[in-house]
Parts: structure tokens; sequence; C-alpha cells
């Protein structure tokens, strides 16, 4: 009798140190979870402020460009008719032309490359989001029926 509620301790206390284990894993994979989510968050957060840059950016850039345009119209009514010195208006027209798509090109290449960014994170953030609850939800029964 003796020897078989000594067995039955003993498996009792092997159980209780087994869960102490599961529970100790458990503990560590939500604190992994939060980690990682708050990481996320972050990186989420900066792809957005980035965004908010690039377009104001992006604003500054078409007012320069339009005023860049005025500029150009004004030289041309200010110069009178376009026989008078058509060439030099020519060049400067061509000058502002080029001057003005490299900078709408390196503006929507930045635009293209948040937008990426955004994309990519935001895709990553509603998988990852979406497996985590459902992780987070497993890992919390079993931490409660273990309790």
């Amino acid at each position: 009798r003796e020897k078989l509620s000594v067995a039955r301790l003993q498996r009792e206390v092997a159980q209780s140190k087994s869960e102490g284990a599961m529970r100790e894993k458990l503990i560590h994979e939500l604190e992994e979870e939060r980690h990682l989510r708050l990481e996320s968050e972050k990186r989420l957060r900066e792809v957005t402020l980035e965004s908010e840059r690039s377009r104001a950016q992006m604003r500054g850039l078409q007012e320069q460009f339009s005023r860049m345009e005025e500029t150009v119209r004004n030289l041309l009514q200010s110069q009178g008719s376009p026989g008078q010195h058509g060439e030099g208006t020519v060049n400067i027209m061509k000058v502002y032309q080029e001057k003005l798509s490299e900078d709408s090109r390196r503006c929507k290449e930045g635009m293209e490359k948040i937008h990426t960014l955004a994309d990519e994170d935001s895709r990553s953030e509603s998988s990852s989001t979406e497996e985590e609850k459902e992780k987070t939800k497993l890992l919390l029964e079993r931490l409660k029926a273990l309790e």
C-alpha cells in the first residue's frame, strides 16, 4: 500500500514538474510574441512617419514645380514673341523641363519605395497578426488549463 501511494505521489510530482516547465515555456513564448508585436508596431510607426515626410516633400516639390512653370511663363512673356529670342527661350525651356522631369522622377521613385515598404509591412503585419492571435488564443487556453 505504501509503495502504491509513494508511486502515485511520485507521478503527481513528475506531472506537476512537467506542467511547470510547460507553463514557463508558454510564458516565454508569450513574452516573445509581445516583443515581436511591439517591434512590428514600432516599424509601422516609422514607415508611417516616413510616408508623411515624403508626402510633405512631394507637396513642396509640386509647389516648386508650379513656381518654376510660372517663372518660365513670365520669362517668355517678358521676352516678347518667340521669333526675337527663340533660341535662348528654347534653351531655357529645355533646361527647366529637364530639371523638372528629373525632380518629378526622383520624387515618384521615393514615393513608390515608401508605398512598397508600407505595403510589405502591412501585409506581413496583417498575416502575422492573424497567426499571432490564433497562437495567443491557444496558448492562453493551455495556460488556463494548466492553472
